[in-house]
């Protein structure tokens, strides 16, 4: 049980929750478990890969370099490592009380990744292809 609940997301295992900052549930016994080597970013909505193997998250870029506004959707392999995937100011997009956030997610097949981008005037939904090296 969690206090406090972020943007939890289903494990591929159906047995593990995975939660903002890489944080890992397990249902079977409770456990918490932190991935070393991924990056914190704060405020990030977590997704996994049907095979287990990578992992996609969003959120401010500041924590890695990034200028201060500067959001992105970063992939990395479960195991450590990180390459970011796409940059962008998130101040634009659709005019709501709420600005929207990437919100990354594989497809079932794990061979792309959809996520929102506010860059200009509109909130666009952008396709990244899942490349086959090193999985």
């Amino acid at each position: 049980m969690s206090e406090k609940w972020g943007h939890p997301a289903w494990y591929p295992d159906s047995r593990t929750i995975t939660e903002a900052n890489n944080i890992f549930y397990s249902t079977d016994d409770g456990k918490v478990i932190q991935r070393p080597g991924l990056p914190r970013l704060g405020a990030d909505h977590p997704s996994v890969s049907p095979d287990g193997k990578l992992y996609v998250m969003d959120g401010p870029l500041t924590k890695l370099g990034g200028a201060p506004g500067e959001w992105g959707v970063v992939v990395c392999d479960i195991r450590a490592g990180k390459s970011i995937l796409h940059r962008f100011d998130n101040s634009h997009g659709a005019k709501s009380w709420r600005k929207n956030h990437p919100h990354p997610i594989f497809s079932a097949d794990g061979k792309r990744i959809y996520f929102n981008v506010n860059e200009s005037d509109w909130t666009q939904l952008m396709v990244a292809e899942v490349g086959s090296a090193k999985r």
